[in-house]
């Protein structure tokens, strides 16, 4: 039976990330190739993986149709605002499809099933929020925006208005995919220096 796993801020390509996350590879080159062995480690042919935006850097825009065909399973991206590889048509054809968002249901190992929202952005009175609806993101890595989207779910939920937020950046998630009963056991995913206020570069 095929899974679903989820991802996100990849950045392929991309070696200014790399500072930018404090990633843990000397060049480019090792990160995209860690990125796709530890992607095929987890995800089999079979399988389906949402990357939540920021998949590939414009300058691999030639070398993104080989990065796509690298990577097991069926790519679904949900656009972000780096996925500008997406003018190379062989690249855009390689993927399952391609959103700016999502609407889906999961069913967990349990068999229970949850609804789940897709975006590259956090939306925090997203869809279906009052009604148990889950809803994933990514694109704040490391910043302090990411505390600010922590600390704003939390207060929602003080108050009563319902919500389970997740950032499934690949920087949270020893960069590869990961299924939502991974990330619902993990809990609310709080960046290295939560509270600590920090002047990001440009990524």
């Amino acid at each position: 039976m095929s899974k679903i796993f989820f991802t996100g801020d990849l950045h392929f390509g991309h070696e200014n990330v790399i500072a930018f996350d404090n990633r843990p590879f000397e060049s480019v080159e090792e990160m995209d190739s860690e990125l796709i062995r530890r992607w095929n480690d987890k995800v089999g042919k079979d399988d389906f993986t949402y990357v939540l935006g920021d998949m590939i850097w414009k300058t691999r825009n030639d070398n993104a149709p080989s990065i796509i065909k690298n990577l097991n399973g069926q790519i679904i991206l949900i656009k972000g605002n780096h996925d500008r590889f997406l003018n190379n048509a062989k690249a855009k054809a390689a993927l399952a499809g391609v959103k700016d968002y999502d609407d889906i249901c999961v069913t967990l190992e349990d068999g229970t099933k949850k609804r789940v929202i897709l975006s590259h952005y956090f939306i925090p009175m997203y869809n279906g929020s009052r009604y148990q609806a889950i809803h994933l993101h990514a694109h704040s890595h490391f910043t302090d925006e990411a505390d600010y989207e922590i600390d704003f779910a939390a207060k929602l939920n003080a108050e009563g208005i319902r919500n389970e937020i997740y950032n499934v950046g690949c920087m949270y998630w020893n960069f590869e995919p990961v299924t939502l009963d991974e990330i619902i056991a993990h809990g609310r995913t709080i960046r290295p220096n939560y509270g600590t206020k920090v002047t990001a570069g440009k990524n």
